[in-house]
């Protein structure tokens, strides 16, 4: 797996989308594109990404109501440097005021507000190797916050999978009081599940749900062993 762990705002990004119709699904896929020069984010890697204040288009087919297509969360595939693109099938073109998507990219209208909500990310069971990128030559993917920890978390222990156990907190050698999550094999046997995310202070304190003002930025591979 490979992403960016980040939770910020990509000011001045364009969105863009295209639907073509599949034979081979019998359904149209849509194309969602962001464009940003510079959007900081790893290369390969995917991304939650949500989206607000653009036109609201919805599919008109009862069997597979949408009511508002773009206007929300969606995992993003990141390009390369300037592009993100997510891509979803459905069962009909998106319409707009009567006037159905366009086969070819098109901005869609209104003011939109591209928000990166990946600040965590959820891991199925079973031991990793975590990776973070050269900090010299990717300084852009290594960016922290004051105080910023890595926080791991299993859920679902025990026999009924209900209870969820003590964080353990990790950094990148910028606190000497944690170890260093750069190369680390980590073993996540009992548990249902586990969550890896950014923590903002010495309290544990995780980034607000609707604050998207931090710099924090940080590039990590993990790999399952």
């Amino acid at each position: 797996m490979e992403t960016t762990l980040t939770k910020r705002t990509l000011s001045g990004a364009v969105v863009k989308a295209l639907s073509v119709f599949d034979n081979s699904t019998n359904s149209y896929k849509i194309t969602t594109q962001i464009e940003k020069t510079g959007h900081s984010l790893l290369i390969g890697g995917t991304v939650k990404i949500k989206i607000s204040g653009l036109s609201i288009y919805s599919n008109l087919l009862n069997e597979e109501p949408i009511v508002d297509f773009f206007n929300q969360e969606k995992s993003f595939f990141v390009v390369d440097a300037n592009t993100i693109r997510s891509e979803n099938y459905i069962k009909s073109k998106l319409y707009n005021n009567g006037n159905s998507l366009s086969d070819t990219l098109t901005i869609i209208s209104g003011t939109p507000i591209v928000q990166i909500n990946n600040d965590k990310i959820l891991l199925e069971s079973g031991s990793y190797n975590f990776e973070l990128l050269n900090k010299l030559d990717y300084s852009y993917l290594r960016a922290w916050d004051l105080n910023y920890r890595f926080k791991i978390k299993e859920l679902g222990i025990g026999n009924q999978e209900i209870y969820n156990g003590a964080p353990d907190y990790y950094s990148d050698t910028t606190l000497n009081d944690l170890p260093d999550l750069n190369e680390q094999d980590l073993n996540f046997r009992f548990c249902k599940s586990v969550e890896i995310s950014i923590a903002v202070d010495k309290d544990g304190n995780n980034i607000p749900d609707n604050d998207f003002t931090k710099t924090t930025n940080i590039g990590i591979i993990i790999n399952k062993i």
